[in-house]
């Protein structure tokens, strides 16, 4: 579920936290960075269990409405179009969801006003209009249909954000990307594995995530005034003020890959911080940090500091 770039994201807030002064210990930030992480997953999960309650809301309205006293043609005989969707109802009677709906403590018990305000937008909207009201279509169809409306009535509706951030403030910077992932993970959904839709994991290879992590958290904090030597050496017509913070975070991380991580090709490396400094820091910091680990590089790679496993690693 995560990739590299999210750890590193992870790990750059959690080295600029520590040197703002939010924390003074190494061994607190690194499990408050690990527990971070792994709460990741726990908002994937809260995002999931909404498709999981507006199903339930939408059965039990539709078996309330039957034994009303005096029902309807509409109450007896409801369009289920909706409660059919293959998509919906494989995350309802998934149990591997269910389990860990569970294992988070997940309950809208005390929040039902809020999936009976979403179901009603919903209900009123175009796109389920068109829905209920076609004929024939195809699991890929209602795939498509679950997508829109997630991305239109979930992924960014403010009273669900209010729900989650009353579990955790800090999910505000998760958000993007666990959205992007719960689409990801609606689109892979196969008809045929509906029995038991199952649940991603949160890492792809635990412990050489977690290593990872660890490494580049603790290494570039613990080697912060090493790597500021080198970074300045190279920049011998800057002021160490005059440096972003964030660009000195960044290079001081890009030099522990380097150095620590033997698995991480040079070029992905150099390429993944230039990245996030598009994103975190000024529109010149990519090009001051790829100049500075340029003509570090060579250096690295000439005392021998730089050892990559495997073939083509060394580019």
């Amino acid at each position: 579920m995560l990739n590299r770039r999210h750890l590193r994201i992870k790990v750059f807030q959690a080295i600029y936290s520590y040197l703002r002064g939010a924390k003074n210990d190494l061994g607190v930030g690194e499990r408050e960075l690990l527990s971070g992480v792994n709460r990741i997953h726990e908002l994937f999960m809260l995002h999931v269990s909404v498709f999981a309650e507006l199903h339930s809301f939408a059965t039990k309205r539709i078996k309330e409405r039957k034994n009303k006293r005096l029902p309807s043609q509409d109450d007896l005989n409801p369009n289920l179009r909706f409660v059919d969707n293959e998509l919906l109802k494989a995350i309802s009677n998934s149990s591997s969801i269910q389990k860990k709906i569970e294992e988070y403590k997940i309950s809208w018990f005390s929040h039902e006003d809020v999936i009976q305000k979403l179901y009603k937008a919903i209900e009123e909207s175009n796109a389920y209009k068109k829905y209920m009201s076609v004929d024939g279509f195809d699991v890929e169809d209602q795939k498509s249909f679950i997508i829109k409306i997630y991305r239109e009535f979930i992924a960014d509706n403010d009273i669900l954000q209010d729900f989650f951030e009353e579990r955790s403030i800090h999910w505000s910077d998760d958000h993007y990307f666990v959205c992007g992932y719960i689409v990801k993970y609606l689109k892979g959904f196969q008809a045929r594995f509906s029995e038991d839709y199952r649940v991603p994991d949160l890492y792809k290879d635990v412990d050489d995530d977690v290593d990872f992590i660890q490494t580049l958290y603790r290494k570039t904090l613990v080697n912060s005034s090493v790597y500021q030597e080198i970074i300045m050496d190279k920049a011998k017509n800057w002021d160490a003020d005059r440096i972003a913070v964030i660009d000195f975070i960044f290079m001081k991380m890009a030099l522990c890959e380097l150095v620590n991580i033997p698995s991480v090709p040079i070029k992905v490396t150099l390429n993944e911080y230039i990245e996030l400094s598009k994103t975190y820091s000024t529109p010149k910091s990519r090009v001051f940090i790829n100049g500075i680990l340029d003509k570090i590089v060579p250096d690295l790679k000439q005392k021998g500091e730089i050892k990559k496993i495997g073939r083509g690693l060394m580019n």
